[in-house]
């Protein structure tokens, strides 16, 4: 089907692909690795790395319309009588919102308060998913069926039963109308149901950004529809627009390194102070209604040989401790990196806030 022709509904659902089936060993659909093989990808395990051209991956992420494929992504699947009562007793956002024309990204903490995860939340055919590092599945899984005592509601990991992907870029609301027949939602958390996919604006910078959620046929047409005018690209190009558009996606190595208000969760609408109990309530709202918030995420930039990892330390010449910790950092197109950290807000204005140690490259942080 030829880009701008309006996809109906009842197109989506004839989508004509053989049967779908897992490749041996790589926990991808078949129909959607032949897609992504045909466009060129390289993976890594079940995961696309890129396709083949990282630095003008980079470029085009910032520039132009872009196509990312999410399966470094995993997803959570809660269905049930329960089940939106039962996320709402345990997520920091206000899941009673949450339904097929809305979705938003939230947390779940600890008893101290300390986020494991964070998030989009989201509803699919009836059912909610978490779409989340495919590194947290396994553990925040098991973590929250230790919460389904006497709840009619079911928790699965869904990562190889639906196919997700990032959409970005200034012509790409444009292209979206004219594939759905009807312009996309709008606003960071909307979202709309096309036949077999799900699809949710997010935050985006510095162009809009959707996530479609759906199944392997419908969203390997919608790839092929849109592959001759926008360009796909890899994780590290998506994880680039996730960093500059403030989204602090934790991974093992950061889970329950931090409280929501740390990561701006409350600015991004994940953080409801008047919905009820959930883990940690009492320690992020005394922070909230009594103390003074002491660390907070910060964007900067940094130039650097290597890409910090997830957990780096962050420090000041001078001071004995680490001031901060990088949450998330991708490689820019100039050759920088731009990354996420929380940082001491006293320590930040004392002096040069530096990567790994007190003698390494100095951040240069953006408001």
């Amino acid at each position: 089907m030829a880009t701008g022709e309006a996809m109906t509904v009842q197109r989506l659902e004839k989508a004509s692909f053989p049967p779908v089936g897992c490749a041996a060993g790589e926990g991808l659909p078949a129909i959607w690795r032949t897609v992504l093989e045909q466009s060129g990808a390289r993976f890594d395990d079940s995961r696309v790395i890129d396709f083949g051209h990282v630095e003008a991956e980079r470029r085009q992420a910032l520039s132009t319309d872009v196509i990312a494929d999410l399966s470094h992504y995993g997803l959570i699947e809660v269905k049930g009588e329960d089940a939106q009562k039962f996320l709402a007793s345990l997520f920091t956002g206000d899941v009673r919102l949450v339904s097929a024309e809305k979705g938003l990204f939230t947390a779940w903490c600890d008893a101290k308060g300390r986020a494991q995860a964070t998030f989009w939340l989201f509803v699919h055919d009836g059912a909610f998913y978490l779409l989340l590092p495919k590194g947290l599945v396994k553990s925040v899984l098991t973590g929250l069926k230790l919460y389904l005592l006497r709840v009619k509601a079911t928790l699965t990991d869904a990562s190889n039963n639906l196919v997700r992907v990032g959409l970005s870029g200034p012509g790409m609301e444009s292209r979206l109308a004219a594939l759905f027949g009807a312009p996309p939602p709008g606003q960071a958390g909307d979202a709309r149901s096309y036949g077999a996919c799900t699809l949710m604006a997010i935050t985006g910078q510095p162009h809009p950004r959707w996530l479609l959620v759906g199944s392997a046929s419908a969203v390997a047409e919608i790839w092929q529809s849109l592959l001759s005018s926008v360009s796909p690209v890899g994780r590290d190009a998506w994880s680039l627009l996730d960093i500059l558009a403030g989204i602090p996606l934790l991974v093992p190595e950061t889970a329950g390194e931090f409280i929501p208000q740390m990561l701006n969760i409350e600015a991004l609408g994940g953080l409801c102070f008047t919905k009820g109990c959930y883990p940690g309530q009492e320690v992020i709202a005394r922070l909230h209604y009594r103390g003074q918030l002491k660390r907070r995420l910060y964007p900067a930039y940094v130039a650097s040989d290597s890409v910090p990892p997830p957990g780096t330390a962050l420090h000041i010449e001078g001071a004995a401790e680490s001031v901060g910790t990088v949450v998330s950092a991708a490689r820019r197109p100039d050759g920088t990196v731009a990354l996420l950290g929380v940082v001491k807000i006293e320590e930040k204005t004392q002096g040069e806030v530096r990567l790994a140690n007190a003698q390494g490259p100095g951040l240069r942080f953006v408001e």
